[in-house]
């Protein structure tokens, strides 16, 4: 669709890069973009971030990451970045006294030589680090992963961010998945209603330690868990807890179905449980069915008949004697104490 604009409120304006529009902006949030606007309006190599935070309206840390950011892309350059989020570019001087705040003013200087990154530790626990310029160029020269970025930011239903694309490369690269195996720990992941891609990536993580990484193996995995997501789901029903289950209740819920164990003998021993105790307790439960597998009992009827036979073989308490209170009376008062030798 056209759409015809008309500049009426044209008044003083500024000069930007084409690259920004060209390149950079498909892969700079929009908070950085109101950053780059901002200080090229002002057209000063004197930056004060407090001044540009208000005019963009991000914060003053947003300011100073987005400084960084354009400044790797050659964008322009800067001096006098300070703090821990400046974890890419080359260490400045320390100030002269311990005690002195850091200078929150950054001199830009345009078209000048971007600052350098630090190199990326390439060991197993490392993430993956890479420029927004490094990354566009590794985009356009791999075309599998240009397509896995798509279909991820269709996963996601939204742009995704340079911490979102580092996320997938660290998988692609890094932990080496073939984008068929990310795509699927990424739908796995969205229907648990969890879409972020440092989930995602935490769960490609664990899989990957687990020696989960292969095709065959992750599709393995992500049918037993969503066998078990089912099984606790029901669970969650049948004895009516409403809270998320804890960490320690879901070693429990596995264990049931790993005995293969039904939903009727888990309500089962949940009755049991209940009338018991009066009060839902995992481990109450577990201890019945514990002892129903052990004892090879699979169905209620199995569980009645074993609950009779501890019935009959249990010894009779006295109140239970089948000796009545006045048969007993009667038999005192028939005892002539006269006669009793001593």
């Amino acid at each position: 669709m056209e759409i015809r604009v008309r500049f009426s409120m044209l008044g003083r304006v500024f000069m930007m890069p084409a690259s920004v529009v060209d390149e950079y902006m498909k892969i700079s949030t929009g908070e950085q973009i109101k950053v780059l606007l901002c200080i090229y309006c002002l057209g000063s190599e004197a930056v004060d971030t407090k001044r540009i935070a208000d005019m963009s309206g991000v914060s003053e840390q947003v300011v100073r990451e987005a400084v960084i950011h354009f400044s790797k892309l050659g964008v322009f350059a800067a001096e006098g970045i300070t703090g821990a989020e400046n974890t890419a570019a080359q260490p400045v001087s320390p100030p002269e006294k311990a005690d002195e705040k850091p200078s929150q003013e950054l001199k830009l200087i345009g078209q000048a030589e971007a600052i350098k990154g630090t190199a990326r530790d390439t060991s197993r626990d490392a993430r993956v680090r890479y420029t927004p310029k490094e990354i566009a160029a590794k985009i356009e020269a791999d075309k599998a992963l240009s397509d896995l970025m798509q279909s991820m930011e269709a996963l996601a239903g939204r742009q995704l961010t340079h911490s979102n694309i580092g996320d997938i490369l660290e998988m692609y690269e890094h932990l080496e998945l073939d984008p068929a195996c990310i795509l699927m720990i990424a739908e796995y992941c969205k229907s648990l209603g969890k879409c972020k891609s440092a989930y995602i990536l935490s769960v490609a993580r664990d899989w990957f330690d687990e020696g989960i990484s292969e095709f065959d193996s992750i599709e393995r995995k992500i049918i037993a868990l969503t066998s078990y997501n089912s099984f606790e789901a029901k669970i969650k029903r049948l004895i009516e807890l409403t809270s998320s289950v804890t960490k320690k209740q879901k070693g429990y819920i596995q264990a049931w179905q790993d005995m293969g164990f039904g939903f009727d003998m888990v309500q089962l021993a949940y009755e049991e449980n209940i009338d018991n105790t009066g009060k839902l307790s995992f481990a109450y439960i577990n201890k019945i069915l514990e002892e129903w597998h052990k004892k090879g009992i699979r169905t209620p009827a199995a569980a009645a008949a074993e609950k009779e036979r501890f019935k009959a073989n249990k010894p009779a308490s006295p109140e239970k004697s089948g000796i009545a209170v006045n048969e007993v009376d009667d038999f005192a008062r028939s005892i002539d104490f006269d006669k009793v030798k001593l």
